[in-house]
């Protein structure tokens, strides 16, 4: 079942999308995951992208900037349940390996809201409900050896893991004593731990900030840039 669909089944995921004001997110789905865009669709991407070309595959490596109120961290939220869920990763990982969905942020307590949401998808879709194994205030542990746990935004401590999906919310607004560069050397040890498993995903997503770090880095780099495997997403909070 592909992201549309899951989205669209008043029995998954359905009850938090109908209201027409998601539309948009909704094509910000369709180019996650490289599928076909329909003709007023590709306005609306054409115009948050940049871009004259949708992905042909589904990227590895997406980027938004959007306004405050705008709905983002309930779309990281939704992103990271359903490539926890509804993706088999058995083959890809070794005997006693789980596979984690890393939830990051300025610090834990705002990483919770994301949590929050995740426990709102599971805790209402029965089916989704039943892959629980073991559950914390900052991890689910679910059936199919995948874990979704809160982690601290350093860049020491996010090293050895196997990364699926890396949610880096607000990650114009990370900041560090230790580093002059604490978003970029966060990415440098999150990435390598994505690189085992196809299709993971690292997902930064902040309100803009300023005009440096690795968000504005990102932006300026990949932006309409059609030839890029990596998707930037700009727009207001409305």
């Amino acid at each position: 079942m592909n992201i549309l669909q899951a989205v669209r089944d008043p029995k998954l995921f359905a009850p938090w999308f109908q209201n027409v004001s998601w539309s948009r997110w909704l094509v910000f789905f369709k180019s996650l995951f490289a599928l076909p865009l329909e003709d007023g669709e590709r306005e609306i991407f054409e115009q948050h992208t940049g871009r004259s070309l949708s992905p042909a595959v589904p990227v590895g490596e997406a980027w938004v900037v959007v306004g405050r109120r705008s709905g983002k961290s309930l779309i990281a939220a939704f992103v990271a349940v359903y490539l926890a869920t509804f993706r088999d990763y058995e083959n890809f990982l070794a005997k006693g390996e789980v596979g984690t969905v890393m939830l990051l942020a300025a610090n834990k307590r705002q990483a919770r809201t994301l949590m929050r949401y995740i426990n709102g998808f599971l805790d209402s879709i029965p089916i989704l409900k039943s892959m629980i194994v073991r559950q914390t205030r900052e991890s689910i542990e679910l059936k199919n050896r995948i874990v979704i746990e809160i982690h601290v935004s350093n860049f020491r401590s996010v090293r050895g893991y196997t990364i699926v999906t890396a949610i880096c919310d607000e990650i114009a607004f990370w900041r560090s004593d230790e580093s002059a560069n604490p978003d970029e050397e966060i990415l440098n040890g999150i990435r390598p731990g994505l690189v085992t498993i196809p299709g993971s995903l690292l997902l930064c997503i902040s309100s803009p900030h300023a005009r440096r770090g690795a968000l504005w880095e990102a932006y300026s780099r990949y932006f309409r840039k059609d030839e890029s495997g990596i998707l930037v997403w700009r727009g207001a909070t409305r």
